[in-house]
């Protein structure tokens, strides 16, 4: 009879096991601090990868690995779609415009690992990339971002990797966003395994500043040229958060469900 077939009959059957599976060193650090299990194995079909001792990594093994990466995705949009619907009581409108999702392509694994001068392999990309996963979502009020963190952060089988709150606190050139790494739980067979994705949370007046400037400051500028239009988009983004906070002034007052 089969051992586990056997301990089901005895009444020994083990509830399912807990991994980390591609969630990184930092997230197994995180979990230990607030108490939660210690004892994780290695997604077989990962660590069959990890354990290769080649530099490289093939096009088969970055498919096998990213799949796992692609389910934790999917589950945080799954989540942030309810919320979109269900955050705010009556009719004080939904907290969400847009949200795109992505899955980090072989190429720029491999140029990001190589930045950090490691080597492009499938073992590397687990340990040292969070952003593998990534999920932006685009609110209307900086209020909305706020709250939908919250959200998530009541949700009590997920795990805040890390955070940064470039809002209260934007980087000296003027972005501001809200940057959170959660730990996402995805269910096998007979076990479950955190996977990290991070999200963006961004307003649409950040979103737009952001992409104008990826979009001008990417040219070809000469030194003194990109340093006067660096100078005139930090402005521009101090005239964007006025004008935001003058549409705020006309939003409703948005009472949070209790969820």
């Amino acid at each position: 009879m089969p051992r586990r077939k056997a301990e089901r009959e005895e009444g020994h059957e083990e509830g399912p096991k807990r991994s980390l599976g591609g969630v990184l060193m930092p997230l197994r650090i995180a979990m230990k601090e607030e108490g939660h299990e210690e004892h994780f194995e290695c997604n077989p079909r990962i660590l069959l990868s990890c354990r290769r001792t080649k530099d490289f990594m093939t096009d088969e093994e970055y498919y096998t690995f990213i799949q796992p990466y692609e389910d934790a995705k999917e589950v945080l949009l799954a989540r942030l779609h309810v919320l979109k619907h269900n955050l705010y009581e009556g009719s004080a409108g939904q907290p969400i415009h847009n949200i795109q999702s992505r899955i980090k392509k072989k190429r720029s694994m491999e140029e990001k690992l190589r930045k950090k001068e490691k080597d492009p392999t499938v073992m590397n990309a687990k340990d040292y990339l969070q952003d593998i996963a990534g999920v932006r979502v685009i609110c209307y009020f900086v209020d909305d971002i706020y709250n939908l963190v919250d959200a998530l952060k009541r949700q009590t089988d997920l795990i805040v990797v890390r955070e940064s709150d470039y809002i209260r606190k934007p980087k000296p050139n003027g972005y501001r966003s809200y940057h959170v790494i959660l730990g996402i739980p995805v269910y096998c067979l007979d076990g479950m395994e955190y996977f990290p994705v991070e999200i963006q949370f961004r307003t649409m007046s950040m979103d737009f500043w952001a992409s104008m400037e990826h979009r001008i400051l990417y040219k070809k500028l000469e030194r003194n040229g990109r340093e006067k239009v660096a100078e005139e988009l930090r402005e521009y983004a101090d005239m964007l958060v006025e004008i935001e906070s003058r549409f705020e002034l006309h939003s409703e007052g948005k009472l949070v469900q209790k969820l």
